[in-house]
């Protein structure tokens, strides 16, 4: 699918506070003198290291870097000036038509902007931009436009029975607090943390990799069924996996990176994008060197689709969470076929349409509530192409037992790995399955989802929560850890403060590695061990740097 033409949607005044590349006018490939096809290359500005181009759709755009930051080409990243290519020596040069191709389209205009404008429109074009953001007493990750008093609404939305999200949100959260002691402003930090990781399109490794297999699986109707329990011996990677606890490729624990996924589900809103800014903000790499990245399942009631792009920018997997999030739970254990594919391709074509995510990057899906549908959703999700489902619930009831894998559907499943139903009777070979499984409370009792827990009293308490829980992977089997919340946990405020800090005591640690979905799926197909991992290519972003 080729790029949209008109990114402008993207960048009006409800997102003045994103601090984003802004798209420039756009200036047509036969002006540049050089090939601009849909290949999305990135060129360093020849002047300006703050400043990048790219080739979207046979035109050319100019972005400019949040303040202070500079561009990385092998990343595709705003970076630390330290850590970028362009500005440094040898980068100039790369693309040296384009200052005076972007001032000759300055021209055509005759209210153009300065580089210094404020996000908006001038003349009806778009201008390289920097944002200035008062600090206020907002806490330097919140827009100041975000009233927390406003917040209390979230509270009349109808609760969630089933998949942790009922949990009391507390309104009462202070604006004055830095987050984790900092003394750091929204200009100094957040401003980088949407950096523009445009990585729209995938002609560079640094997109999420995307494996074409999905693409090429059979009609249901030609599949060979499989009599009897997943077989090993039969079921064998890259593109079947059987349910279980033993380690792919043969690995040992110490051997096996400790993948942890950080997901959020429901809706995009300017509530929770300052959220997604602390947690995902520059500085945070893995051991290979590429940045943490985590994953939106994005439903479409309630979603300012003007901010999905930047988060996408930002790094994250997008991924569908329906249409319509519809109440009540049980209407998904019966929605037809019909239904769901209207639920599950409409949201992806929604965020294509309205978002400018590339339709080939929308991989995945979760079932509201994580009442799945049967043979009807999964059917759905296979014929739409989809690799991956993240909707089984399992898990034992008490602590002890390991936790499991993540496989594929090529043989029905059996309720063990599938404890809320109706469960699918029919095979999908090559769909993946990502359970959702039960983490333990502060007091024991289990639950689907970190934010269905019992509530905790302090951040060190969520804590040692989010510590107990990751041991049971990384002391055992060290399969996927999936920290999977809605946004909204983090209205009450220790709930973010203990994340922050748990994502931090994981950076330290070189064998854990903080990805997304698709790229736990892309270990799956080719399991690595650690000591190789940092060279496991669709982990990479080919410009690694150091930690921090």
């Amino acid at each position: 699918m080729s790029a949209r033409k008109d990114y402008s949607h993207l960048f009006g005044s409800s997102v003045a506070v994103l601090l984003l590349a802004v798209l420039a006018t756009p200036v047509s490939s036969e002006r540049l003198g050089i090939k601009c096809g849909d290949n999305g290359a990135f060129y360093c500005h020849d002047t300006d290291p703050g400043s990048f181009t790219r080739c979207i759709g046979h035109e050319l755009y100019l972005f400019a870097c949040p303040e202070g930051l500079h561009f990385n080409t092998l990343s595709q990243t705003c970076d630390w000036p330290e850590s970028a290519d362009c500005g440094s020596h040898g980068a100039k040069g790369k693309n040296l038509k384009v200052n005076q191709i972007m001032h000759d389209a300055g021209k055509e205009e005759k209210d153009g902007a300065s580089a210094s404008a404020s996000f908006g429109h001038s003349g009806g074009a778009h201008t390289p931009a920097s944002a200035t953001v008062s600090g206020g007493d907002n806490p330097w990750w919140r827009p100041d436009d975000v009233d927390p008093k406003s917040w209390e609404d979230v509270n009349q939305l109808e609760e969630i029975p089933f998949d942790g999200s009922s949990v009391s949100v507390s309104a009462s959260v202070s604006g004055k607090k830095k987050a984790g002691g900092s003394g750091n402003s929204w200009k100094d930090i957040s401003s980088a943390a949407e950096g523009a990781k445009s990585v729209k399109g995938h002609g560079h490794s640094h997109s999420i990799a995307i494996s074409d297999t999905a693409e090429k699986r059979p009609d249901l109707e030609n599949v060979q069924w499989h009599e009897g329990p997943c077989s090993p011996s039969e079921c064998k990677p890259p593109n079947c996996r059987c349910p279980g606890t033993d380690i792919p490729g043969g690995l040992s624990p110490k051997s096996t990176p400790q993948m942890v996924m950080l997901t959020f589900d429901d809706e995009v809103s300017a509530a929770y994008y300052g959220y997604f800014q602390r947690l995902f903000r520059p500085g945070r790499y893995n051991a290979n060197g590429c940045p943490v990245r985590g994953c939106l399942f994005v439903s479409g009631s309630g979603t300012d689709y003007d901010l999905v792009y930047p988060m996408y920018a930002m790094g994250m997997e997008i991924a569908s969470h329906t249409l319509s999030h519809k109440f009540p739970h049980t209407w998904w254990a019966t929605a037809s076929y019909q239904e769901y594919v209207d639920e599950v391709e409409g949201m992806r074509k929604k965020l294509v349409s309205e978002a400018s995510i590339p339709y080939e990057a929308i991989k995945g899906f979760r079932v509201p509530f994580l009442q799945v549908g049967g043979d009807n959703m999964y059917k759905a999700l296979y014929d739409n192409k989809f690799t991956y489902d993240t909707s089984m619930f399992t898990g034992s009831v008490w602590e002890g037992s390991d936790p499991i894998w993540p496989f594929t559907l090529d043989y029905t499943v059996p309720e063990k790995f599938c404890q809320h139903t109706p469960c699918p009777m029919k095979q999908y070979p090559g769909l993946w399955e990502i359970p959702v499984q039960r983490w333990y409370g502060v007091d024991g009792i289990s639950c689907a989802m970190p934010d269905g827990c019992t509530a905790s009293g302090d951040s060190q308490e969520d804590l040692e929560f989010l510590r107990s829980n990751f041991k049971r992977y990384y002391e055992s089997n060290r399969a996927p850890l999936g920290i999977f919340v809605h946004a909204r946990w983090f209205h009450t405020e220790h709930h973010l403060d203990a994340l922050d800090r748990f994502i931090d005591e994981l950076m330290s640690l070189e064998d854990v590695y903080i990805v997304t979905p698709i790229q736990v799926i892309e270990w799956m197909k080719n399991p690595t061990p650690v000591e190789e991992v940092k060279s496991f290519k669709p982990w990479s972003c080919e410009g690694s740097v150091s930690r921090r």
